[in-house]
């Protein structure tokens, strides 16, 4: 499975989460954006045996941020940020495996009913979240933590 920038991988969950016929959706966040991204990897990771990118990620006082998006979306508000929303085009330039995009859009189904603090408070009760947290710390929450949770919610 290929492998993509977290950054892009952001980009990519705005699309499709902007394309999404779901009423219940609320616009994306900073927060919620970077909640997503968390299951997303973790998904990926269980399923694929891979990870979807290979920036870091850590645990933060409001649950997983990785750094490079969380500087990135800093620059932006948060309807700023939606126009930054990867177009048909730029989604087929990535080259990603049609199963990746289909796993990407059932982890979306799942999770984009939650508001930014329902995910954040979720996060807070899940073990690769809480194993790697210590206040002010900002630890790494690693490949093998989130695949070790995740693997058992992926049906094979």
């Amino acid at each position: 499975m290929k492998a993509i920038s977290a950054i892009n991988t952001a980009k990519l969950i705005l699309a499709m989460s902007k394309n999404s016929d779901d009423d219940f959706v609320e616009y994306t966040s900073r927060l919620k954006l970077l909640k997503l991204l968390y299951y997303v990897q973790g998904y990926h990771l269980a399923m694929f045996n891979a990870p979807l990118f290979n920036d870091k990620m850590e645990a933060w006082l409001h649950g997983p941020v990785i750094p490079e998006v969380w500087k990135w979306a800093k620059n932006y508000g948060d309807e700023q940020m939606q126009n930054e929303a990867l177009t048909k085009e730029q989604i087929n330039a990535l080259e990603l495996h049609p199963q990746q995009i289909e796993l990407i859009g059932n982890v979306l189904k799942i999770y984009n009913k939650y508001s930014a603090y329902g995910l954040r408070d979720k996060t807070h009760t899940e073990l690769p979240w809480l194993s790697a947290y210590e206040k002010d710390k900002n630890n790494e929450i690693t490949h093998q933590s989130l695949q070790s949770f995740f693997s058992p919610l992926v049906e094979r």
